[in-house]
This record gives structure tokens, sequence and C-alpha cells, in this order.
């Protein structure tokens, strides 16, 4: 899946291109703003590039990303604080749709006020027990939020109250103004009503990835050539 046609056809989107070392692969923004990190698998993104990531997200009140096609279709994992998923399921949550919330790496579905909507429905715990063809035990543990159903239990248990059981997955925040973050497309950022975006490299392909970076999260570009970093930072 060719992910940045897919992404223009619902936002702006600049890929940083022949970076070797970079914090994010695209900008995104729409209704809101991503910094995505594509990678093959789940377990090559690593802690220091989720720092980096994390970082530039906070600095361009972005939420960051990755996609990998090695996890589950549907389902969204989190590795090092950060959503992690396949980029059809991403689609998905731009859609607007639902999606399956991996629960500390296993695949199991976060929800949310059973016992509620299963009393504003008449139905009793042991009617849905049935339904679910689960004990009456684990429906008490489901309302009690000490147990998170399967993906085909929770399949059946959105037949039966509905999607508003199930939770969405969140995006951690840094709150931080100023971070060093020492890859493409910027090495440092700032955090203002208009972020600064700061390269310490001027060459041509550097410029041009900061340049539409810069447009796509509504940030200005500066490239620093001499000056103290001490004082930038």
């Amino acid at each position: 899946m060719n992910i940045k046609k897919k992404l223009e056809r619902k936002g702006e989107v600049a890929e940083v291109e022949r970076e070797r070392s970079r914090s994010f692969d695209l900008a995104f923004a729409e209704e809101r703003a991503y910094l995505i990190k594509i990678v093959g698998n789940i377990e090559s993104f690593t802690s220091e590039q989720a720092e980096a990531l994390k970082k530039s997200a906070a600095i361009v009140n972005a939420k960051p990303v990755v996609l990998a096609e090695s996890v589950k279709e549907g389902v969204v994992y989190t590795r090092h604080g950060v959503p992690t998923m396949r980029a059809k399921t991403f689609l998905e949550h731009l859609s607007g749709r639902k999606v399956a919330v991996a629960d500390r790496g296993c695949v199991k579905v976060l929800i949310k006020n059973v016992r509620k909507i299963r009393e504003r429905k008449g139905l009793s715990r042991g009617e849905l027990a049935r339904a679910l063809g689960v004990s009456t035990e684990m429906v008490r543990r489901y309302e009690e939020g000490r147990a998170h159903p399967t993906e085909e239990v929770a399949r059946k248990m959105v037949k039966i109250l509905g999607k508003e059981i199930l939770c969405s997955f969140r995006f951690e925040s840094l709150k931080i103004r100023k971070a060093f973050i020492g890859k493409g497309p910027f090495e440092i950022g700032i955090r203002e009503k208009k972020p600064i975006l700061v390269s310490l490299r001027d060459d041509e392909v550097r410029v041009k990835n900061l340049e539409r970076v810069s447009e796509v999260l509504d940030a200005k570009p500066v490239i620093v050539k001499e000056g103290n970093l001490e004082e930038i930072l």
C-alpha cells in the first residue's frame, strides 16, 4: 500500500526524503497533525527512535504514530509509548472507525461501560454470558475492568451492545517547549504559537525536507549555519 498517496486524498502530506537518520518519515495534517514513522517490523522500532518521534510531535502539536506491516490488521499496539498499527488500520482510524486495542501485547479489545449499557438494554449478566459463550463471572470481570475480551468475543459484544463499548486508543504527549532531537529533518524544535524547526545543516536535501514539513505543520523553518547551540536551546 502506498500510504502517502492514500493520505494525500485526506489532507496535506510531506515526506522526509533521502535522510538516513530521521525522526519520522511522513508529516500529515487534516483536522489534526500526525508524525508517522514507517518500519518493516515492530521489533525494529527502538526506544531511542520513539523518544525522537515523541519529542518532534510534541514540538509541533502532532500525534506520533508508527506504521508496521508486521502487526495484525485492525489492532493498535503500543511500542515504547507510541501507537503502532498497520497502514490500513490507521486509515480506518482516520475515517472514524473503532479499532481493537492490544492489551499488554495480547490482542484483547479494551472496553468500557459494559454494565451500564447491558442494563439499559434490559439484559441480565447470565443472558449476556450465554450470548457471548462465556461464564457469568467473566462478564462480571469485563464490567469491572478486570478482564478484556478476545476479538471473537468482542465482535459478539459489539453486535449486542453496540460500538460505544469500545475504547479509543490514546496518544502519549510530552510536555516540552524546547528539545534537541538530533535527527532530520530538524535537530532542534521550539514550541511556540508557530513552532520553530531548526536545522544545523543547509544542504539542498535537508532544506527541501525542512521546508515541506514546515509548510504541512504550519511551522517556521530556520537554518543555523553558525552560532552557539547552547543559546538556541
